[in-house]
């Protein structure tokens, strides 16, 4: 039989691909989900729908720029008598910010959400899980674009590229206990929050995704469920024995530049 996790913690569960992968997680048969975001009725909606497919639903809510917010979770994890044996680290903020003036205060704010909230979260999941002795996966976010990306994305791109390094330390520190930790590459996808970037960053209006995406295999962008399929291997036994392995996820061949396309 397939090992599935007991309860996992969902980071960013309130909308885009946290919340599809909360609700592929609770399809592949987890018992509890750990919603975490900073909206209250949001992750009530999603509670509902976790609820409505007969599992449990644990809403925690925190903002992950703050230092203290990952012992804050752990905490209240803790009072409520659960114990998590897989993290998928999937908030992050994609800022645009300007490669030539860099505003200090998104870079900041970036790197706090994007690679101090899921190392931070990391290390309490694992010590709990070590003490406990049990079986568990840690997923991280990624994107591509940890290889490098356009001069807009560039401190994007360095904290994925500094979670990716974590991704494989984690791994190697882990190995022996049982917790596989994997990250997740992926390429361009629509979300709520880069719609919300697209519009207020590069003024993009309604249709954009066709404009942009329209030399893309799929002439599109992918979507939040495609990607929640590939966390959901990533964070169950279906992915065993792998661990440490960061993998790439696009519709594109990443790294190859087309000098003759069709």
């Amino acid at each position: 039989m397939t090992w599935v996790p007991e309860c996992a913690l969902v980071t960013g569960a309130t909308s885009g691909i946290g919340e599809a992968a909360a609700l592929a997680l609770v399809e592949a048969g987890v018992g509890t989900v750990i919603v975490v975001g900073r909206d209250a009725r949001r992750a009530e909606g999603v509670c509902a729908r976790i609820e409505e497919l007969r599992s449990s639903g644990e809403i925690v809510l925190a903002d992950l720029s703050e230092a203290a917010a990952a012992d804050a979770i752990f905490a209240e994890i803790d009072r409520r008598g659960l114990l998590v044996d897989s993290l998928v680290n999937a908030a992050g903020l994609t800022t645009r910010t300007e490669i030539l003036d860099i505003d200090l205060a998104d870079y900041e704010a970036l790197f706090a959400v994007n690679v101090r909230s899921p190392v931070l979260l990391f290390g309490r999941f694992a010590k709990r899980l070590r003490r406990a002795g049990a079986p568990g996966t840690v997923v991280d976010v990624l994107s591509n674009a940890m290889h490098g990306g356009a001069p807009d994305i560039s401190v994007y791109s360095m904290t994925k590229a500094a979670l990716g390094i974590h991704t494989r330390n984690a791994a190697y520190a882990l190995q022996n206990d049982g917790i596989r930790v994997n990250g997740l590459a992926m390429g361009w996808t629509l979300t709520p929050g880069e719609d919300t970037v697209m519009r207020s960053t590069h003024g993009a209006g309604d249709g954009w995704e066709t404009d942009y995406a329209g030399r893309r295999p799929l002439g599109r962008l992918m979507r939040s469920a495609e990607v929640a399929r590939a966390i959901r291997f990533l964070a169950t036994g279906e992915s065993s024995p792998m661990t440490g392995s960061i993998v790439t996820f696009d519709q594109v061949a990443t790294g190859i530049t087309d000098l003759h396309p069709h």
